[in-house]
């Protein structure tokens, strides 16, 4: 709206030296003159304006369509992240359960099973090298 405030007066400022010259030059009688060619410009402004319009509310519309679908794009990525986050705390959790019951694992008499024990530790031997 300020654009379009700024355009009008920009407008009247041009008809106002425009009339303002016309005076000057060759006195009251061709005043009348601009006057009318002004009025067949305004005329043509406003239809310029409405198609201007017509024109901007199809830039709009696209500029509308390729923010959403950039939205769409960063929304898109950002559930694919989430997504890839998920699995991976789901498959170490699967694996910390599974660690678990092979280390609480016991035999007959009660007693631990070293197997399992042992293999974890040097797991953790090789893993840290």
């Amino acid at each position: 709206r300020k654009r379009e405030f700024y355009k009008n007066a920009k407008f009247v400022s041009k008809y106002k030296k425009m009339v303002k010259q016309g005076t000057e030059q060759s006195g009251p009688s061709s005043s009348i003159q601009p006057t009318e060619e002004n009025t067949s410009g305004d005329a043509g402004y406003t239809h310029r304006k409405k198609t201007k319009n017509i024109k901007g509310s199809y830039s709009l519309e696209g500029l509308y369509e390729k923010k959403r679908e950039e939205e769409e794009k960063v929304r898109m990525e950002r559930e694919a992240v989430i997504k890839a986050k998920k699995e991976e705390k789901e498959k170490a959790e699967a694996r910390r359960k599974e660690l678990k019951e092979k280390m609480y694992k016991k035999t007959r008499r009660g007693q631990p099973v070293m197997k399992y024990r042992i293999e974890h530790i040097l797991e953790t031997l090789q893993g840290s090298k």
